[in-house]
């Protein structure tokens, strides 16, 4: 407090204090949610080679918000139901039947039964690492 009574404070401009933090786009903890998303997210794919697995990661930057799976199959087995014709294939209403040898969990929707069964957790994790202030 100065003579006059008068309180001064100066502060960063909010975008230093969110970069800073590592809350901007493509910032560190979007960096770090992503990498959690594609590790946990896994469990719930199907498969049988891997190659699904190894494409979305290799596809997805972590720095971004998304997951990327671009490949001609991939729509038919998140949706979890079967294609057929000649290209382009056409969707029918068969269900998918996923080997579960590898992942027990898998399924369609891969996001949806993470989030169903691992939300709260991965919101904690990423509390806890905001919290910490640790570095990508």
């Amino acid at each position: 407090m100065n003579t006059t009574g008068t309180v001064s404070v100066n502060i960063k401009p909010t975008a230093q204090i969110i970069a800073e933090h590592g809350l901007a786009p493509n910032g560190r903890v979007q960096k770090f949610h992503t990498q959690n998303v594609i590790r946990r997210i896994q469990k719930y794919m199907p498969f049988r080679s891997g190659a699904t697995v190894k494409i979305m990661i290799a596809q997805s930057p972590i720095e971004e918000p998304l997951v990327h799976i671009n490949t001609p199959y991939a729509r038919y087995l998140y949706y979890g139901k079967a294609m057929e014709g000649p290209a382009p294939k056409t969707v029918t209403n068969r269900d998918l039947h996923y080997t579960t040898t590898h992942n027990p969990q898998a399924g369609p929707f891969w996001d949806r039964r993470l989030l169903a069964a691992e939300k709260e957790t991965m919101r904690q994790e990423l509390q806890d690492y905001v919290d910490r202030g640790v570095s990508v």
